[in-house]
């Protein structure tokens, strides 16, 4: 085998050697983010069965209270965060003495409950 041969052999296995590192480095982020794609899900899912999910219950006078809204994702409708009380989701849920209050059907809860279950990751 020539100089030359062998240095071309060389380059070769080198390019080899990197392109399997890289293959492999890429295989190991992909199952990295699905590993924790998994767990912001079940995070969500868990803070989102959490009584203490921040709500808005509006303190306002007006039409009688059957909902209250998400604190961390709130629809169009809560204009002024001043008309509305903070309060955990178990609280809002009996807030109003006529009436067992719902979820807004229009609030991103989803959303909501993974920034509730980030929040609480981060202060423990």
């Amino acid at each position: 085998m020539s100089f030359v041969d062998q240095v071309q052999a060389l380059r070769l296995r080198k390019l080899k050697v990197l392109s399997d590192h890289r293959k492999k480095i890429q295989k190991l982020e992909r199952d990295l983010d699905t590993q924790l794609e998994m767990i912001d899900l079940v995070l969500t899912q868990v803070a989102d069965a959490s009584d203490k999910l921040p709500c808005l219950v509006r303190t306002t006078p007006g039409p009688e209270l059957t909902i209250y809204h998400s604190d961390d994702a709130p629809c169009g409708r809560v204009y002024s965060r001043q008309n509305f009380a903070v309060m955990a989701e178990a609280d809002a849920m009996d807030a109003s003495p006529y009436a067992y209050l719902e979820r807004c059907t229009a609030c991103k809860w989803q959303e909501a409950a993974k920034v509730h279950g980030v929040r609480i990751m981060a202060n423990k």
